[in-house]
C-alpha cells in the first residue's frame, strides 16, 4: 500500500486539467461497475473506499478522484467473451432472445458484433444453435456498449444530467 491513507470518494470530481498529476487506475470487472461500495487498493496502491451515488455510471476512463498530486480513473478488465459476428438483424434478434431469457447483459461491440461475458454452459449451446458466427474474443465490456430494449442505458443517464 502507497500510504495508510484510505481515499473515501462519495461524489465524483469536476476533471479540472493538469500536467504535474500521477495517472492511476483502479481496476474493476465488467459485473462490479455497478456496485455501490467498492473498496480496495488502487494499481499503485492507494486505498480507495468509493460510495458510489446510484445515478452514476462507471465507465472506462471515468475519474473517480482528483487532486493535486493524483488522478484515479477506473480502468475496466478486458473478459472472455461470447461473440456473435452477423449482420442479418434476424440473426441478431434471436440469439438476442436466447440470452435474454437468461437475463444476460447484451454488449454492443460493433454494428456487426454483439458479445456477452462468457458462460461455461451457454457458450456450447449457443455455438450449436447458431455455428460458426459465434466464437469466444477478449473484450472490455463498458456499459455505454449495453443494449437496453428501450434504447442505451448509458445515453438516457447522460439526456438526464444535461
Amino acid at each position: 500500500m502507497l500510504n495508510d491513507q484510505v481515499i473515501r470518494i462519495d461524489k465524483l470530481p469536476v476533471v479540472k486539467p493538469s500536467t504535474n498529476q500521477e495517472e492511476d487506475s483502479l481496476i474493476l470487472e465488467w459485473y462490479e461497475v455497478n456496485r455501490t461500495k467498492i473498496k480496495r487498493e488502487t494499481m499503485s496502491g492507494r486505498m480507495i473506499h468509493l460510495d458510489k451515488p446510484t445515478s452514476t455510471v462507471l465507465q472506462q476512463g471515468t475519474v473517480i478522484y482528483q487532486d493535486d498530486a493524483c488522478i484515479i480513473r477506473i480502468f475496466i478488465k478486458p473478459c472472455t467473451c461470447i461473440v456473435l459476428h452477423s449482420n442479418d438483424m434476424e440473426l441478431l434478434g434471436l440469439f438476442c432472445f436466447d440470452v435474454g431469457n437468461r437475463h444476460l447483459p447484451i454488449y454492443m461491440i460493433d454494428d456487426n458484433k454483439i458479445a456477452i461475458a462468457y458462460d461455461g454452459q451457454l457458450f456450447p449451446a449457443l455455438q450449436q444453435k447458431y455455428g460458426s458466427p459465434v466464437t469466444l474474443a477478449n473484450y472490455r465490456l463498458d456499459p455505454s456498449q449495453i443494449v437496453n430494449c428501450y434504447g442505451n442505458i448509458y445515453e438516457q443517464n447522460i439526456k438526464t444530467r444535461n
